[in-house]
């Protein structure tokens, strides 16, 4: 995954950037996103991630699976797995059965580095307004848009719908200044899993003859 999505991700923009203001009615849906989110001990979600170019009209779709525990993950998507233990990540790439050790920045953007930013992003560095509740079935949604203050970004907006009945992100879309959108959608969201520390650390034992590589030195 690369920056823009900070969909998750990050993710959405528009002309009267720069006349944007912090709605009120926004950031009490976005703090009782936030405070719902840090509340629970673990999260495992399945997701989609579709890109859409507007340029040559293409759509591209890839699906995966988050399982995050305080500071750990771990990740699977496009092919591989990650695990990172809150400093250690092991990026696992199961078709040449080869796992590569990093230790990345935590302050990183890349929602491979930093994933939980998809249920925090808005706290740093946007200006956010809500833009209107629905109600879909039984479900209520609020939509809120993300406008980044440092307009040098390679996005416009990001936008986030939000199931506030239960107050957790249901989907989010970068709109890329590019013509290149990314919208993620979140599914089978479970919070009541007891999982182990260890489930978030690669054991070398239980892949015979991986290759190890250790890009931490």
């Amino acid at each position: 995954m690369n920056k823009i999505l900070l969909l998750t991700t990050i993710l959405f923009w528009g002309s009267n950037l720069i006349f944007a203001q912090e709605d009120p009615d926004a950031k009490k849906i976005l703090d009782k996103l936030s405070e719902k989110t840090k509340s629970h001990k673990v999260i495992k979600s399945d997701f989609e991630v579709t890109l859409k170019s507007t340029k040559d009209n293409t759509q591209n779709t890839s699906k995966g699976t988050i399982t995050m525990k305080g500071e750990m993950y771990r990740l699977i998507f496009m092919d591989s797995e990650a695990f990172f233990d809150g400093k250690t990540m092991w990026n696992y790439i199961p078709e040449v059965n080869e796992v590569n050790i990093s230790e990345p920045d935590l302050n990183d953007d890349d929602l491979l580095n930093n994933p939980k930013q998809l249920f925090t992003v808005y706290e740093n560095d946007f200006k956010y307004q809500l833009i209107k509740t629905m109600l879909e079935g039984n479900v209520n949604y609020a939509l809120v848009d993300l406008y980044p203050n440092n307009l040098d970004e390679e996005y416009s907006r990001i936008r986030l719908q939000i199931n506030t009945n239960e107050y957790f992100l249901s989907s989010a879309t970068i709109f890329g200044k590019d013509g290149s959108n990314y919208s993620i959608k979140i599914s089978n969201y479970k919070t009541n899993l007891e999982l182990q520390d260890s489930y978030f650390t690669f054991d070398e034992k239980e892949y015979k003859g991986v290759e190890v590589v250790d890009l931490r030195w």
